[in-house]
């Protein structure tokens, strides 16, 4: 009985140690992989912010969550939102269709869906991939 119980905690550890080291194994380029994407990101922004010709006040924020039955992940969402608001400080973001200057997150086609369920004047700039201006031309 007590050599059985010895080879269970031997095979416990054994395999807490073999979990471990898979853990470890898969956390090594967690890192490298989010600060490519957080320098991607920032690219990105420095050509949204040399785009607006606005420097401070309230811009709008449009993105996946302002068009209606589209799939989205809400907290990658907010974390786009708030890389968003710091990268282009100390313009503040509003959500929505709230400003005469708005930027956009959205591809191509969610754009125009988003264009069909809010008609309006617009201008629109696209930046880069997902990454569009739009100005809102009834504010004026």
């Amino acid at each position: 009985l007590l050599l059985l119980v010895v080879l269970q905690l031997i095979l416990l550890l054994l395999f807490s140690l073999f979990n471990i080291k898979q853990l470890w194994s898969a956390s090594l380029d967690i890192g490298d992989r989010g600060t490519e994407t957080l320098d991607r990101w920032e690219a990105d922004m420095i050509l949204l912010k040399e785009s607006l010709p606005v420097n401070r006040g309230v811009v709008g924020y449009i993105s996946e969550e302002d068009v209606a039955g589209l799939e989205y992940g809400y907290w990658d969402n907010e974390t786009e939102f708030l890389l968003t608001q710091y990268a282009l400080a100390p313009l503040i973001f509003k959500k929505g269709l709230s400003a005469e200057w708005n930027v956009v997150v959205l591809k191509n086609e969610d754009l125009l869906k988003w264009l069909t369920a809010n008609p309006g004047t617009y201008e629109i700039v696209k930046i880069k991939s997902k990454f569009h201006i739009l100005h809102n031309l009834g504010n004026q």
